[in-house]
């Protein structure tokens, strides 16, 4: 049973997408943490009219079991309450869902009240008892005690899902589905994450109650999500036919590689990558690709053999909608830079923070120190996230308190005026904002008396190859680092993931930076 997730923001937004999702799906959810200020019957009654079949779950999760960023919400960062959510799958109960998610972590007292008001108000609904571990996957052993502490209360199914973090943690949750039966019950159990695609499919083939999947244009309630049209052309040659293996990356065709973005004339991208192609060897080609439609830039990453793409402004965030899956660290920032096709499935990727941590590495440790982040935008987030998954502690400033509060307040973290800068002592200081990028190269977006209190400064720019930021930092003494680094870091992560090849990542920064070089002179 191939189950829609409805994570709208809204109840408008919700409603379309149900319209969208009931001629595909055989089961939606509604995820009532985040659709703000909804109506379940207005949504329950909206399924039932889009298509009498479809099946009804709501879930109300807390923040503790769901991967969704609060900017994916409609809801307040910290969740609701558990009071509030029981009201809610109360509501269900008297609306006759079919099913009422509840989770494990609720409580015994919680889910016994729950299953005595249906009973009490003569509801249909049936109960799913669940639960999530959305960073790993524990020992089989811990698996199965969960399953029985859910199967205790006789739900009409048991879900547990869990992180892959390599391919065994699949074998893990799929050994429940036998264990489940030989108790006599249902059970529906998956990993997410990209390496867990494998338990997505085979999961339902094995018995699983439940298959959790996306529409293109719809975002994914949990990485690792593939489309309903993937997973049933994937069902439907398992039971046809052997799985023909996947061409590996660099075959007798040549590997495919573009540039999805708008612009991309100026891009120095095409000539990184293909020089590092050349140097080893490998049977490809990169092209930079001016798109105006994501979606079907999307399509025709599948339909034209494109083993692979960068994804640059507008498009980090929309081309989410369109993949198959979307790794954790991708999925958390709400941003993809790198997508990679696997015969057809479409990953997302997020390798803008892989290079701003490996360009700062190459002048300082990260953990225990304190960054400046200048700019609210998405390098910024990209710095913020990279830095505090480093261990390092960060400060957003910025000229907009707007953003700038709105992204403090995201990564728990203070908020400074760039005319407070003067007064903030950190290890280290990070642009992220476009001043003093070429042709403007005599802007900086800081007074140069303020650097003196870094140790270190860098600058995401690499046009040109010293800013002026960069120039009076290492002025007054500090040490810098150049948007350069970072570039090639970031590119040196994405052929990684497209070619399995470590990358040349000397020769790419030469030859970028002998470009450079020839065109500021």
């Amino acid at each position: 049973m191939i189950c829609i997730p409805i994570t709208a923001p809204s109840q408008d937004e919700a409603i379309k997408d149900i319209q969208r999702c009931c001629p595909f799906a055989d089961a939606v959810e509604l995820r009532m943490d985040c659709i703000a200020g909804a109506d379940p019957g207005r949504l329950i009654a909206a399924v039932r009219a889009a298509c009498g079949r479809v099946k009804v779950i709501v879930t109300c999760r807390s923040r503790e079991e769901s991967l969704l960023p609060p900017e994916r919400t409609g809801r307040a960062a910290g969740g609701l309450s558990p009071s509030a959510r029981m009201k809610i799958l109360r509501q269900a109960a008297e609306l006759s869902a079919d099913f009422i998610d509840i989770e494990l972590s609720m409580g015994a007292d919680a889910i016994l009240g729950l299953q005595a008001f249906c009973r009490k108000r003569k509801s249909p609904s049936q109960l799913i008892v669940s639960w999530h571990d959305i960073s790993a996957t524990p020992s089989e052993a811990k698996l199965k005690q969960v399953f029985r502490a859910c199967a205790v209360f006789k739900p009409a199914i048991v879900k547990i899902v869990t992180m892959a973090k390599c391919a065994g943690d699949n074998l893990k949750v799929l050994s429940l589905l036998s264990y489940a039966e030989k108790h006599g019950q249902a059970i529906a159990t998956m990993c997410m994450g990209p390496e867990g695609r494998a338990s997505r499919v085979a999961a339902p083939l094995l018995g699983s109650a439940l298959a959790f999947a996306v529409l293109p244009g719809i975002g994914p309630s949990a990485p690792g999500q593939l489309t309903a049209g993937a997973m049933r052309e994937l069902w439907r040659r398992i039971a046809a036919q052997p799985v023909e293996p996947a061409p590996p990356p660099c075959g007798q065709e040549g590997l495919n590689l573009i540039l999805l973005g708008n612009p991309v004339q100026h891009s120095l991208s095409p000539l990184m990558h293909n020089a590092a192609l050349k140097a080893l060897g490998l049977n490809g080609h990169y092209s930079a690709f001016c798109a105006t439609d994501i979606a079907q830039a999307a399509a025709g990453l599948r339909g034209m053999n494109i083993r692979g793409a960068s994804v640059t402004i507008p498009f980090k965030r929309s081309v989410m909608e369109y993949l198959d899956a979307i790794d954790p660290d991708a999925f958390a920032l709400g941003a993809v830079n790198t997508i990679v096709n696997d015969a057809g499935c479409l990953t997302g990727y997020n390798t803008d923070w892989l290079g701003l941590v490996g360009a700062l590495k190459t002048q300082t440790a990260i953990s225990g120190k304190t960054f400046v982040v200048l700019g609210a935008g998405g390098t910024a987030r990209a710095a913020a996230f990279g830095i505090r998954k480093e261990g390092g502690e960060i400060l957003i400033a910025n000229r907009s308190a707007g953003t700038g509060v709105a992204l403090a307040e995201e990564f728990g973290c203070p908020f400074y005026s760039l005319a407070m800068l003067k007064k903030v002592r950190a290890d280290g200081l990070i642009n992220t904002t476009p001043v003093g990028m070429f042709p403007d190269v005599s802007a900086s977006p800081v007074e140069p008396g303020c650097l003196k209190r870094f140790e270190l400064v860098m600058d995401v720019i690499y046009n040109p190859l010293k800013t002026k930021l960069l120039a009076e930092a290492e002025a007054q003494g500090c040490r810098i680092v150049s948007g350069l680094d970072m570039f090639v870091h970031q590119g040196a992560a994405q052929f990684q993931l497209w070619t399995k090849h470590d990358a040349p990542a000397a020769l790419m920064k030469k030859v970028v930076r002998e470009r450079l070089e020839q065109n500021e002179s």
